[in-house]
């Protein structure tokens, strides 16, 4: 039982440091480096426009702020976890491509980090591999607190209105972004402390 904990624990702290991370690495990627970098070159966008792909980059920050969001938020973590497989694969490939040192060794540490999540997850997952998903079928969808859940959606709806009005004169854009990103840290923080409560 010890053991069980502690490996929710490890699971949750991953979660948590690989949505964070992602999060910022979009909004980053998408103000040129002049917000809270915690990896990622900021510049990106301007190094891959050299070989037209400028508007690739932007997609890659918008997954990495969607994917980052699903990390973060419960319901959706194994999804998150699912679809940040190819995005870091993406990222190693071009920073393998584009020679760029010790970079490859950072991803590759978040890859396997996210593949730990998938194995721990494998129950919510194993039905991609199954022949028969009849059981499947009959489970319910149910969510125990859809207001915590808003609560995550208006926070990566506000990183998305600060994100697409980047090119806005002002401090205003950055504000915005600052406000989504500190909502996510404090309605984790809320999450944990109401689910310690119930229990």
């Amino acid at each position: 039982m010890k053991n069980q904990k502690f490996w929710k624990f490890i699971a949750g702290c991953i979660r948590f440091w690989l949505g964070i991370i992602l999060l910022s690495a979009g909004v980053t990627k998408m103000f040129h480096g002049h917000f809270i970098q915690l990896i990622g070159p900021p510049w990106m966008e301007g190094e891959l426009e050299k070989y037209n792909l400028g508007f690739y980059s932007v997609f890659i920050a918008y997954s990495q702020i969607i994917i980052g969001f699903m990390l973060l938020v419960k319901r959706f973590a194994t999804l998150g976890a699912v679809m940040a497989i190819p995005m870091f694969m993406n990222i190693l490939m071009i920073t393998i491509s584009l020679h760029w040192q010790g970079t490859p060794y950072v991803v590759t540490f978040f890859l396997l980090c996210n593949i730990y999540l998938l194995i721990y997850d494998y129950h919510k997952i194993k039905f991609l591999i199954t022949d028969d998903s009849k059981p499947i079928q009959q489970i319910p969808i149910k969510r125990n607190d859809i207001q915590l859940d808003m609560l995550y959606i208006i926070g990566l709806i506000i990183i998305l209105i600060a994100v697409s009005i980047r090119g806005l004169e002002g401090e205003f854009p950055k504000i915005l972004a600052y406000i989504g990103l500190g909502s996510f840290v404090v309605v984790y923080g809320f999450g944990i402390w109401k689910n310690r409560k119930v229990k």
